[in-house]
C-alpha cells in the first residue's frame, strides 16, 4: 500500500515495528531467559493498536514480517471496529534486520509523530538508525534488555497516541540517549545504544554474546544497578544513568572481581583489569586485531590488522518517549475527562 506523505500537522500517525526474532537467541541455552512467544507478541500488538486507537489517532502504520504479526493481530481484531485507519507498510521482507531498518525509514518519511518497538536492545538498536528525530516508545520483548522497558501494550500504545495528537509537549516527556559510536578511518560505521564490545575472536559465528573469557573491552552508554546483561559489571564498577553527561569503559582482565547477572538467572564473579569514565566526543582506538566487534549484545563487524577503527561515546542518540510522564501530563491536561461525565467532587468533564 502506498503511503503518502504527511502534509498536515493536523494527521497524527504512529508506526509500530515488532520483531518477530527478538528474544529467542543462544543466550537461552546459557541462561534462563524466558522466551516471549510470536503468540504472546500478538497479544501485546493487539494491546497496543487498542491502546493507540483509544487516544483517537488518525492513522496506524505496521511494518510487516515473516510470522504476520500485524496481520494475526488485525485479524483477531476484526471483531472490534478501530477509528484509526489501518496502513501495513509496502516493504519486501527480508526476514532480518534490515525490515525494521527499512521500516523506519519508511516511517520517518512519512511523518509519523512516534514509534512502538517490540524487541530488545537489538532491535531498538538497527530502528535507531533511520529513525532520525521521530521519538521511540520500544516495550521490551529480547533477552538482555536494557533500552526498552516492561510495559503493557495498553498503556504504552496510549502514550504514543497522545504523544501523536501532541495533547503533550514531546519535549518535556521525551529525553535524548547516548550512543557509542563506531568508526572506521574517521567515518561512522555503526552504533551501539548500551554497549560496544570487543571480542578476541576472528569470525561472527552465532551472533549473540555471551562468553565472558572472549571478551577485551566493554563501552558503555549506561550501567545502572538493577539492569541485566554487560552494563551490569560497570553498574557494580561505578552506575552511569541514562541522562548522565559520560560512560564508561572498561577492560577485562587478571584484577579485581565483581559479581553481575550478565544474563536472566547467570550471575557470575568478572575480573576487572581497568575501569573509566568515558567522555563525549573521546575517541578511542580500537588495536586488538583481529577481533570482532558485538554492539548491543550482537556480533556484527570484522576487525582486520590493517583496519582503523574507533570508539567514540556520542550525546546525539534517539529520542525516547517516557510512558509515565506521558500519561502524567495527559492527565493535568485533562485528556481522560469524558464529555459530560462528573468527577467524584461532582463537577463536568472536560469539554
Amino acid at each position: 500500500m502506498k503511503i503518502e506523505r504527511k502534509n498536515s500537522r493536523s494527521t497524527s500517525r504512529v508506526g509500530i515495528i515488532a520483531n518477530p526474532a527478538s528474544g529467542k537467541d543462544i543466550r537461552r541455552l546459557v541462561s534462563h531467559a524466558t522466551v516471549t512467544s510470536n503468540t504472546e507478541k500478538t497479544d501485546i500488538l493487539k494491546r497496543v493498536i487498542l491502546g493507540i486507537d483509544s487516544t483517537g489517532v488518525d492513522e496506524i502504520l505496521i511494518m510487516p514480517d515473516y510470522y504476520g504479526l500485524g496481520i494475526r493481530a488485525l485479524d483477531a481484531l476484526d471483531h472490534h471496529p478501530l477509528s484509526s485507519r489501518i496502513t501495513m507498510l509496502d516493504l519486501e521482507i527480508q526476514g532480518d534486520q534490515e525490515d525494521s531498518i527499512q521500516a523506519a525509514q519508511i516511517m520517518k518519511e512519512s511523518g509519523v509523530d512516534c514509534i512502538i518497538t517490540l524487541g530488545g536492545d537489538g532491535t531498538n538498536r538497527v530502528v535507531s538508525k533511520t529513525c532520525g528525530e521521530v521519538p521511540l516508545i520500544p516495550i521490551s520483548t529480547g533477552t538482555n534488555n536494557v533500552f526498552p522497558v516492561m510495559s503493557d501494550g495498553t498503556t504504552a500504545g496510549m502514550a504514543a497516541g497522545i504523544l501523536a495528537r501532541k495533547i503533550v509537549d514531546s519535549e518535556e516527556v521525551t529525553s535524548r540517549r547516548k550512543r557509542i559510536k563506531l568508526l572506521r578511518g574517521g567515518e561512522e560505521k555503526d552504533h551501539a545504544l548500551i554497549d560496544a564490545v570487543v571480542v578476541t575472536e576472528s569470525f561472527i559465528g552465532a551472533r549473540a554474546l555471551w562468553d565472558m573469557q572472549r571478551i577485551e573491552q566493554i563501552f558503555l552508554t549506561q550501567a545502572e544497578p538493577g539492569s541485566i546483561g554487560l552494563s551490569s559489571i560497570g553498574a557494580a564498577l561505578k552506575p552511569v544513568g541514562v541522562q548522565d553527561q559520560f560512560g564508561l569503559l572498561i577492560e577485562l582482565g587478571p584484577g579485581r572481581k565483581v559479581k553481575a547477572p550478565i544474563a536472566p538467572g547467570l550471575i557470575m564473579e568478572v575480573e576487572v583489569k581497568s575501569y573509566r569514565v568515558l567522555e563525549p566526543g573521546e575517541r578511542v582506538p580500537l588495536t586488538l586485531a583481529p577481533s570482532i566487534i558485538a554492539l548491543d549484545g550482537e556480533r556484527e563487524i570484522e576487525i582486520n590488522v590493517a583496519d582503523r577503527f574507533e570508539m567514540v561515546l556520542g550525546m546525539d542518540g534517539p529520542r525516547v518517549g517516557d510512558i509515565s510522564k506521558i500519561l502524567q501530563e495527559a492527565v493535568k491536561r485533562g485528556f481522560f475527562w469524558v464529555e459530560g461525565k462528573q468527577n467524584k467532587t461532582g463537577g463536568e468533564g472536560v469539554k
